[in-house]
């Protein structure tokens, strides 16, 4: 890329079938260099869709990384590389116009995260489940997110019965 201080960042999006269609993201950012840490951070959603938890993985990650770097996003989502890469232009052009409504908040955010912080980001895809240790750790991440957001429903779900059914309760006499 540039002389600038470089991230790799990993990004993934995961989604469980189920009534409350619970999904969740994650990414994994790391430097070139071993002397930083990575950053790693989830999230989780229900009533969503895995697309949804892709792009949402990448704003998430774009939005934790300093001012005036240069990234590398990695995603095993090929589509999401694709539009970000050769339409992201575009589409600001265009007011978001054409952007997919179920994404376009990623999107804007996206956008918005590249030109406030400066950033110069290329985007890569990367083989899923390829034993990529960067693609497995935002992997974990986001199934972790999905993993929670269904527990979650779940919980709500068993609350939500246990309010609609009668006290429970020794049976009332009948009459002798």
């Amino acid at each position: 890329m540039s002389g600038r201080d470089e991230r790799l960042c990993y990004t993934d999006g995961s989604f469980k079938p189920g009534a409350a269609a619970p999904g969740g993201w994650g990414f994994c950012i790391r430097s070139p260099r071993d002397d930083r840490a990575p950053i790693e951070a989830y999230g989780k959603a229900t009533g969503t869709l895995a697309k949804v938890m892709e792009y949402r993985a990448v704003a998430e990650a774009l939005e934790a990384l300093p001012k005036d770097v240069s990234a590398v996003v990695f995603s095993d989502n090929q589509s999401l590389v694709e539009n970000l890469s050769k339409h992201l232009h575009a589409w600001r052009a265009r007011a978001f116009a054409k952007v997919d409504p179920l994404v376009v908040d990623s999107v804007r955010r996206i956008d918005a995260c590249i030109a406030t912080k400066k950033l110069t980001v290329r985007w890569q895809w990367v083989r899923a489940h390829n034993g990529n240790p960067g693609n497995e750790r935002a992997d974990e991440l986001a199934a972790q997110g999905a993993r929670e957001a269904r527990a979650e429903s779940h919980a709500d779900a068993d609350r939500a019965g246990r309010a609609g059914r009668p006290a429970r309760g020794p049976s009332p006499r009948r009459g002798r």
